[in-house]
């Protein structure tokens, strides 16, 4: 594991930065991604705080055999205060974002204060700067990234960016990196939006120090073959977490029709080896991608084949991303699910809120309409 990486405390009110090694015994009691990031927000931000002002403490991490040998280790994490639920927030994402940030000599950064213009971090090598996103600013999540590598002239620099949702502050936003990799849940983006924070751009090319590293492959080598040889993994890198919809809308345990039902009725269109149709179909033979360092590639590539967003590029859906566009608003339509993928990627707002919230609006419609008509005698 790689033990000499820093944390970096950036102020974006006063533009302060100061970088510190990751103390031994923190690292023995709480690891690193999630476990060090609840123990720095604890003692970083203020109690009562407002989720949305300048003393709520953003904190990006990545774990510690991040950027390793190690295998599956490329999660990112953000943690905040939640602006939707006022608790702790959590999020997590894959992708390629943890492992440069590693690379750039970093495992957590301790972001506090709040810009008063929109800005955007650039984190090369151990040199940290706060720069002008002004051009960023309601750029999507796919653009703002695309923008970064332009004005810096480097295609390989890894961004966490938010959208027009965190823009404006949506207590749902999420942060994403990449096409489609989202820290969804708890409202990330939200906070970063508040602080004016567009992105977080990192660039890296320095030694991840391992002491016995023969050893350390060896070590990891059987996990290797576990993971590949295992039925659920070769299926998922087939078809996706979506292949989870094949086996739970069988036996009854979706949500559909806002929760009303457990199971989404002659629903082959959305079924996973329908989404794998139009990925090979669109894409090619070689349409699955994977994440850094992990073996499974359980992340489709597409592009929507019809309609006013026929041929927009875009990686997935995710297992939840068919729930929240196709079953549970019973929606039997596949390229409705794509589009909404779609859309919740460049927006960058959590699906599973948007799913949940047309469900409900379209279950709460049905019932007045059905009202109505009722007391008026039209039926």
């Amino acid at each position: 594991m790689a033990l000499n990486r820093k944390i970096a405390f950036i102020n974006l009110t006063t533009g302060d930065i100061e970088i510190k090694p990751i103390p031994l015994e923190l690292r023995k009691k709480f690891l690193g991604g999630r476990g060090l990031d609840a123990w720095l927000l604890y003692n970083y931000t203020e109690k009562g705080c407002d989720p949305l002002g300048p003393d709520n403490t953003l904190i990006i991490s990545g774990g510690v055999l991040t950027a390793t040998c190690a295998s599956a280790t490329a999660r990112t994490h953000i943690m905040a205060k939640s602006p939707l639920t006022g608790l702790l927030g959590s999020a997590n994402m894959g992708g390629f974002f943890a492992p440069e940030l590693a690379w750039a000599g970093f495992h957590h950064l301790v972001i506090k204060g709040q810009a008063e213009k929109p800005v955007y971090l650039y984190i090369n090598n151990g040199v940290i700067e706060i720069r002008d996103a002004a051009a960023l600013w309601g750029k999507s999540t796919t653009d703002t990234q695309w923008a970064i590598r332009e004005e810096l002239g480097d295609e390989e620099i890894k961004s966490c960016v938010i959208g027009p949702a965190g823009e404006n502050l949506v207590t749902y936003a999420n942060v994403m990196t990449g096409i489609k990799n989202a820290a969804g849940r708890s409202g990330m983006g939200c906070v970063m939006g508040s602080k004016n924070l567009k992105a977080v751009a990192v660039r890296g090319t320095t030694d991840v120090t391992i002491a016995h590293p023969m050893e350390a492959l060896e070590f990891n080598k059987p996990f290797i073959e576990q993971i590949t040889s295992s039925k659920v993994n070769q299926t998922q890198g087939a078809l996706g977490t979506p292949f989870i919809w094949g086996a739970t809308n069988s036996w009854g345990g979706i949500r559909t029709r806002n929760f009303q039902y457990n199971q989404c009725e002659y629903a082959d269109d959305i079924e996973p080896e329908r989404i794998d149709e139009i990925a090979e179909e669109t894409i090619g033979p070689y349409h699955m991608a994977g994440c850094f360092a992990c073996q499974v590639h359980c992340r489709a590539q597409y592009k929507i084949p019809t309609g006013p967003y026929a041929g927009k590029y875009d990686e997935g859906p995710e297992y939840t991303s068919q729930g929240a566009f196709g079953g549970e608003p019973d929606c039997k339509n596949v390229e409705t699910v794509l589009v909404g993928n779609h859309l919740v990627n460049q927006y960058g707002v959590d699906n599973l809120e948007i799913g949940s919230i047309i469900s409900w609006r379209w279950s709460f419609l049905k019932k007045a309409f059905s009202h109505a008509r009722t007391r008026t005698g039209l039926i």
